[in-house]
């Protein structure tokens, strides 16, 4: 027994076990991997493996979203065992290339697919609004008969869990397949996603991260091996991801979707609050030619919608005791705050502590020009308030014991600690505090949640645009500024991120020449750090924003923004 708590082994028999849940037919030659070298789009990959039939490539393929699979199922066009097999065997792919899973139960999905289809069969009715839908769901999150785990090996020496966590189980009970578990970081707490389990890349650009701490999830939605992830934020890890390989998602006020069990990196420390949401991919459909967009299907915020009436439809504010009973209200009509009912929409180009690097301010300001020209909106600047003391404030808040916690579950097997785990666990804010320290910081947090909200309502807006980060989707190991997701964390606002159509390109995206007065050191690195040709490809997404509990208003207003998207 002794033996299985020495590291390396136990993440060794650990990543082991995993990769032999893979079907010998579904693995990838070392001489197919080796076409794929660092830096490689991959996305292509699944056709050219041969892998995967006609029909399996079809049902997979970008141009169908969660909301069209469903409603091929009701049509009786596909079976839950068609989809769960088509999704099952790209995931399977995926994994290979881009180091995205923990978990992988292909029989036990299959079986349930079946029980679905013999239901629907038998009864005429489906069991739920996501009857035979698969659906990927991040590592920590409880699923009954599978080990939950936030990027430690000592967790893989934990029981499985004995039932599904409240979330797992609404998603379950509306008739959701579940098949895999998605890669996290050690930790759980950073923009990129790497553990003992491995580094998640990113599918556009291997050489780029695909974000964290839900990276496992939104380089799988990407690659077509999952039509609907779920992951969670307490700093951006639903954002960064999403942005990172350029897909849709919604950062909900927190105590509104439950949580439930499962192995939360930093139990008990809750004076932020992580909120859980989906991950969904872009939908495109082309229409009569192959430079024409049909803007009507660029999106997956119906996908969005439909998470959260499923979710928030099951009334989940019974089963947990500190959710507040708001249901989805993304029916009602809105009252704007511009003139002529428009949408008051604040720019905020960027936090006043770190410049965009040159692709996202084109984006922002593409996005933006493309708004002035409809109706919809009224378009005044935001001005950032106090966003470095908030994101400082957060990152102290994080680590209240000084990052104790985190090395005592590292310790457990002797794991080492990874840089970024490092980094982030002796960050400047972060030390070990007294129950008085905690109290003050609880105040301070109070404080400035209170001056936020007031500036907020001073500039007279709806809705904020900006940047979800200061670049791209960042190369490996060096997502450290966490301010423009973070900051959002502190005060609990609702935000969204999605994808703009447009992507980084080293002959538009020139660096920046032109001297400067620098706002921080993390300006500093993110400007003089920037090379173009390292983004090429990588999508550009942004960020909207609304007050505490404004989760419906972020979404109607998006709804406006997306009728323009994608921008050419």
């Amino acid at each position: 027994m002794e033996s299985a708590l020495v590291w390396p082994q136990v993440a060794l028999d650990a990543v082991a076990e995993r990769d032999a849940r893979i079907p010998a037919f579904l693995r990838l030659a070392p001489s197919f991997l080796a076409n794929y070298p660092l830096g490689s789009d991959v996305r292509s990959a699944v056709e050219a493996s041969g892998l995967l039939t006609a029909e399996e490539l079809e049902i997979t393929a970008s141009t169908s979203d969660a909301t069209t699979i469903l409603e091929r199922i009701k049509r009786k066009e596909l079976t839950a065992v068609q989809i769960v097999t088509a999704f099952a065997k790209r995931a399977a792919i995926a994994h290979q290339l881009l180091s995205c899973l923990t978990d992988f139960f292909l029989d036990e999905a299959l079986e349930r697919a079946k029980q679905l289809d013999d239901h629907y069969e038998q009864t005429g009715k489906l069991v739920g609004p996501l009857h035979g839908l698969p659906v990927s769901i991040k590592d920590h999150m409880d699923i009954a008969g599978h080990k939950s785990g936030s990027g430690f090996s000592g967790d893989t020496l934990n029981p499985p869990a004995s039932k599904h966590g409240s979330f797992a189980q609404v998603l379950y009970d509306s008739g959701a397949v579940f098949y895999c578990k998605t890669n996290v970081p050690q930790a759980s707490m950073h923009l990129e996603t790497y553990s003992f389990w491995g580094q998640v890349v990113n599918p556009h650009n291997t050489a780029l991260t695909s974000g964290g701490s839900s990276g496992g999830c939104s380089a799988l939605v990407a690659f077509g091996g999952s039509p609907f992830g779920t992951g969670s934020d307490i700093g951006g890890s639903l954002r960064s991801p999403s942005a990172a390989c350029g897909l849709w998602t919604l950062k909900p006020t927190t105590l509104r979707v439950p949580r439930g069990s499962g192995s939360a990196p930093l139990p008990g420390a809750n004076s932020i609050v992580e909120a859980f949401g989906p991950i969904c991919r872009r939908w495109v459909l082309r229409r009569d030619s192959s430079t024409y967009y049909n803007p009507d299907n660029f999106n997956s915020l119906r996908d969005i919608d439909l998470w959260f009436s499923v979710v928030l439809g099951s009334k989940p504010w019974l089963n947990e005791y500190d959710l507040v009973p708001i249901p989805w209200r993304i029916s009602e009509p809105s009252i704007w705050s511009g003139s002529d009912n428009k949408i008051r929409l604040g720019v905020m180009w960027h936090d006043g502590v770190v410049l965009p690097q040159p692709p996202i301010r084109r984006a922002l300001k593409a996005l933006v020009d493309a708004l002035t020209k409809i109706q919809a909106f009224e378009i005044v600047d935001y001005l950032p308030f106090k966003h470095l003391e908030a994101s400082e404030l957060a990152h102290e808040l994080y680590f209240v014991d000084g990052g104790a916690r985190v090395r005592e579950r590292a310790g457990v097997t002797g794991e080492p600690i990874l840089p970024l785990t490092e980094w982030v666990i002796t960050h400047p804010a972060v030390k070990n505090h007294t129950m008085a320290e905690l109290w003050d910081l609880n105040l301070r947090r109070e404080a400035l949640r209170a001056e936020f909200l007031e500036h907020y309502n001073s500039q007279k807006v709806d809705v904020v645009l900006c940047p979800v980060g200061p670049s791209p989707a960042p190369l490996l190991g060096t997502a450290k500024y966490w301010g423009y997701t973070n900051v959002w964390n502190f005060v609990d606002y609702p935000a969204a991120v999605f994808p703009t159509g447009l992507y980084a390109d080293p002959v538009h995206d020139l660096k920046d020449s032109a001297s400067r007065t620098w706002m921080s050191d993390a300006d500093v690195v993110n400007t003089t750090s920037y090379q173009a040709e390292a983004f090429k490809g990588a999508p550009l997404c942004l960020q909207l924003v609304s007050r505490r509990f404004g989760d419906e208003t972020v979404i109607q207003a998006l709804r406006e923004i997306e009728r323009i998207l994608p921008l050419q």
